[in-house]
């Protein structure tokens, strides 16, 4: 197996973790592990060896299979994050008339 093939290799082991780390809402970390996915992945590409074209294109086809996925949790715990968001600021304006009734109840 050559250097190309191993380097995919481990960027699909860094996509798996990419996706657990979104799964357990520790996006920093998510983040993290696709820019270094990133860069395993262009150093696959600039080692590509003629010899392991079927190779390079099966983990390349289960690679892109993950990045969607990647990409479809993504948008889901984006919005999650949107929801929880609007509905922290919705609290904030809900304690903020609370604050100001009372405050006017009091005077």
């Amino acid at each position: 197996m050559g250097q190309g093939v191993c380097l995919l290799d481990q960027a699909l082991d860094l996509a798996r973790q990419e996706m657990a780390a979104l799964e357990d809402g520790a996006y920093e970390r998510a983040v993290a592990l696709a820019e270094q996915r990133n860069e395993v992945t262009s150093m696959a590409w600039h080692v590509l060896e003629s010899g392991c074209a079927d190779q390079y294109r099966n983990r390349l086809i289960e690679l892109t299979q993950l990045q969607e996925h990647l990409t479809a949790t993504a948008a889901k715990a984006r919005e999650v994050v949107r929801a929880s968001l609007q509905r922290s600021r919705q609290e904030k304006q809900r304690l903020r008339g609370y604050h100001q009734a009372v405050g006017q109840a009091l005077q």
